[in-house]
C-alpha cells in the first residue's frame, strides 16, 4: 500500500513493521507536515464486523489517552474497507529486539525500563483503559532511551474471541495471565502479570514458560510454579526476584494491587541497589560527590537558559491563545461540550443533544453483549470535548447480542475443550461420563448445545466425557463356605478383588469360612470389581448323626460301595465297603450343618441323599 493517501492527509510512504493483525506504514501528515505512523487493520479482520466494531470503539478510547511513556494516537479512520489508526512515530526499536541482542539486560537497566512501564500503564489504568496484551514486541524504546507502551485500543481490541491458541495472535500467549488463559473477566491485574513476564525474559534472555504446543503453555501460566529467576541469573538480587514473583502470582489478588504499586516497589528497590552518587576518600575522610564528567559544568550552564526562552515562549502562546478564545464566539460560532451519550438510547440522546444546539447522526449498528439494543455504545468526539453548535454527533448503535456458533470440541481432551468453550465466550455445564469404545480416556464424547447451535455468549455446554472402553465382564461365582484364602484365589482368576472383609460370630459355618458376600452368585460384573465378604469368627455347626438304609442292585455279584459327604465341614469319604449284590447296607453318618452324602457303586454315583 505504500504510496496510498488515506483520506487525502495520510501519504503511506514505507512499510516499517508487521503484527498478527495489521501492517505499519510510516507515513506524512500532509495536514501538519509530520511523520506519524499508521496501523492498517489486515484484510481478514476487516471482514469481522464485530472485531472492527471493538477496534474502532477501544481506538477511539485509546486516544483520549496521553502521556510521555504511551505511544499516542492521533486519528481513528476508515476509507472504503480499510480502518487504520494514526499514531505517533517512534524512531528507535522494539524491547523485543534489545532483549534479542543484549539478554540478559543489566539489571539497573531492566529496572528503569520496567519503572516507565508502570507509569504509562498506570496512567492507562485509571482512565479505564487495560491493555490486554503486555509483551516485548509492543514495548518501544526511543533512541533517548524513554520507554512507550504501543497497541493500546488494538490490544482490548482482541477480546476472548480473537486473542485463541490457534490464531495470529499466538505469540500472547507467552505472557498470558492466568485468568486470561481461562478466559475470566480481566482487570489491571492482568497487565501486572504480562510485565512480570516481561521483566523475567529482561532479565534471564527466557520466557517464564515455553512448550511445543501454545495450549501447553497457556496450561503452564495457570498451574505451574514460576521458574526462579536467579536458576538462570545470579546477578538479579533476591528482592527484585521477589516483587517479579509477585507480579506474577496466579490469583490476581495476590499480585501488585496497581501499576503504581509495583513501580513504588521497583524505585524503593532501585534507590537500596543503585545511587546517583559516588565515594571518595581523602585523608581519611568520606567525600559524597555527585558523578560530573566533563564539560558538564558548561552543560549545565547553557540547560538553564533553555527553561527562561520556554517561559517567554509559553508567554506569548498563552496571550495568542486568550485572543483567540475571546475572539472565537464572534468569528468561530459558539461553542459547546460534547457531552457522555454511551448507554443512552436514540431517543435520550437527541433530546440532550437538542438541548445544546446539536444533532445525531447514526453512523453504524453493531451487534454488542454489553449495551441495550437501540442504546449508543460510542460516540464520534469524546466526552467534554468542545464542537460548535449545529455539529451532528455521530453515534454507533447497538443492535443487541449477537449470537455466537458454539465450537465443535467433541473428540477433543477435556481440558482442551474447556478452554476451547471458554475462548468462545461459553461456559462448561454439566459433565458425565460413560464408558466408550470409540473414544480415549478424557475425550470429549458429546455436547449439549451442539457444535454451530447460536446460542447467547455465556451459555452454558453440557459434555459427555469417555472413560474409555468398558472392561471386560465375569460371572460371580459363589464363595459361601469357602475359608477365605480360597475365595481370594478364586476372585483373582477371574480377575475380581477382595474388598472390605467383616467378621462375625455364626453357628453354621467353621471359623474363617465365607458367611457371604456383597454380590450374588451368577450376577456379570466388571473386571478389578472389589467384592465385599462376611467371614465366620466360629464356633460352627455342632455335630449331626444319621443312618443311611439302601438296597443293592441284583445285576452283579458285588459291589464296591463308597459314601461321600459334602457339608460346612468340606467333602470327605465316610464308607468304603465291598457287598453282594442284593444286599440291603445300613450305615451310620455324622455331618456339620447342611450337606448331601453321595453313594458310589464301583465308581459310578448311585444315589444322593439330602442331609
Amino acid at each position: 500500500m505504500a504510496g496510498t493517501v488515506l483520506q487525502d492527509r495520510y501519504e503511506l510512504l514505507e512499510k516499517i513493521g508487521e503484527g498478527g493483525m495489521s501492517i505499519v506504514y510510516k507515513a506524512r501528515c500532509r495536514i501538519l507536515d509530520r511523520i506519524v505512523a499508521v496501523k492498517v487493520l489486515k484484510e481478514e479482520f476487516a471482514r469481522d464486523e464485530s472485531f472492527v466494531h471493538r477496534f474502532k470503539t477501544e481506538a477511539l478510547a485509546a486516544a483520549s489517552l496521553s502521556h510521555p511513556n504511551l505511544v499516542n494516537i492521533y486519528d481513528v479512520g476508515q476509507q472504503g474497507d480499510c480502518y487504520y489508526i494514526v499514531m505517533e512515530y517512534v524512531q528507535g526499536q522494539t524491547l523485543k529486539e534489545l532483549i534479542e541482542a543484549e539478554a540478559p539486560l543489566p539489571v539497573e537497566k531492566a529496572v528503569d525500563i520496567a519503572i516507565m512501564i508502570c507509569d504509562g500503564l498506570h496512567y492507562a489504568h485509571e482512565k479505564g483503559i487495560i491493555h490486554r496484551d503486555i509483551k516485548p514486541q509492543n514495548i518501544l524504546i526511543t533512541d533517548f532511551g524513554i520507554v512507550k507502551v504501543a497497541d493500546f485500543g488494538i490490544a482490548q481490541a482482541m477480546t476472548t474471541k480473537t486473542i485463541t491458541f490457534g490464531g495470529n495472535v499466538v505469540g500472547s500467549v507467552q505472557y498470558i495471565s492466568p485468568e486470561q488463559a481461562k478466559g475470566e473477566p480481566l482487570t489491571r491485574a492482568t497487565d501486572i502479570y504480562s510485565l512480570g513476564c516481561v521483566m523475567y525474559e529482561m532479565l534471564t534472555g527466557r520466557i517464564p514458560y515455553d512448550a511445543d504446543s501454545p495450549i501447553t503453555i497457556a496450561l503452564k501460566h495457570i498451574h505451574d510454579d514460576i521458574p526462579s529467576v536467579r536458576d538462570y541469573n545470579t546477578e538479579v538480587p533476591l528482592g527484585l526476584e521477589g516483587i517479579i514473583t509477585k507480579a506474577m502470582e496466579k490469583l490476581p489478588q495476590h499480585r501488585f494491587a496497581t501499576a503504581e504499586e509495583l513501580r513504588n516497589a521497583l524505585l524503593n528497590f532501585h534507590s537500596q541497589h543503585f545511587s546517583s552518587y559516588t565515594s571518595k576518600h581523602k585523608n581519611g575522610k568520606t567525600l559524597i560527590m555527585a558523578p560530573l564528567s566533563e564539560g558538564r559544568d558548561q552543560e549545565v550552564a547553557k540547560k538553564k537558559l533553555r527553561p527562561a526562552a520556554a517561559i517567554a515562549l509559553l508567554a506569548v502562546l498563552g496571550l495568542f491563545l486568550g485572543i483567540l478564545n475571546g475572539l472565537s464566539g464572534s468569528f468561530f460560532g459558539e461553542e459547546v461540550e460534547v457531552p457522555d451519550l454511551v448507554g443512552m438510547s436514540l431517543k435520550e440522546a437527541d433530546q440532550e443533544l437538542s438541548k445544546l444546539g446539536l444533532k445525531l447522526k447514526v453512523l453504524s449498528e453493531q451487534y454488542d453483549s454489553e449495551i441495550e439494543k437501540d442504546h449508543i455504545i460510542s460516540q464520534e468526539y469524546v466526552k467534554s470535548f468542545k464542537v460548535k453548535k449545529g455539529r451532528e454527533i455521530g453515534v454507533v448503535v447497538s443492535k443487541g447480542i449477537q449470537l455466537q456458533k458454539v465450537p465443535d470440541i467433541v473428540g477433543m481432551d477435556r481440558s482442551v475443550a474447556e478452554i476451547e468453550l471458554r475462548n468462545h465466550g461459553f461456559r462448561v455445564g454439566k459433565i458425565d461420563t460413560i464408558h466408550d469404545e470409540k473414544y480415549a480416556e478424557n475425550q470429549v464424547i458429546s455436547q449439549n448445545p451442539r457444535a454451530g447451535t447460536e446460542a447467547e455468549p455465556g451459555e452454558y455446554v453440557d459434555l459427555m466425557i469417555s472413560e474409555g472402553p468398558a472392561p471386560e465382564r465375569v460371572t460371580m461365582p459363589s464363595l459361601i463356605g469357602l475359608d477365605l484364602k480360597t475365595a481370594r484365589q478364586t476372585l483373582e482368576e477371574l480377575k475380581l478383588k477382595v474388598g472390605e472383609v467383616t467378621k462375625q460370630e455364626s453357628d453354621a459355618y467353621f471359623a474363617d469360612q465365607v458367611v457371604a458376600q456383597d454380590t450374588q452368585a451368577g450376577v456379570l460384573v466388571d473386571q478389578q470389581t472389589a467384592i465385599n465378604l462376611t467371614v465366620s469368627l466360629g464356633p460352627g455347626p455342632a455335630a449331626q448323626a444319621r443312618s443311611l438304609e439302601f438296597e443293592l442292585p441284583r445285576d452283579k455279584d458285588y459291589y464296591k460301595v463308597v459314601v461321600k459327604v459334602k457339608d460346612t465341614r468340606g467333602e470327605r469319604k465316610v464308607y468304603d465297603q465291598m457287598h453282594e449284590g442284593g444286599d440291603t447296607v445300613i450305615i451310620g453318618i455324622s455331618y456339620f450343618g447342611s450337606g448331601q452324602a453321595e453313594i458310589q457303586l464301583n465308581g459310578t454315583p448311585y444315589r444322593t441323599i439330602n442331609l
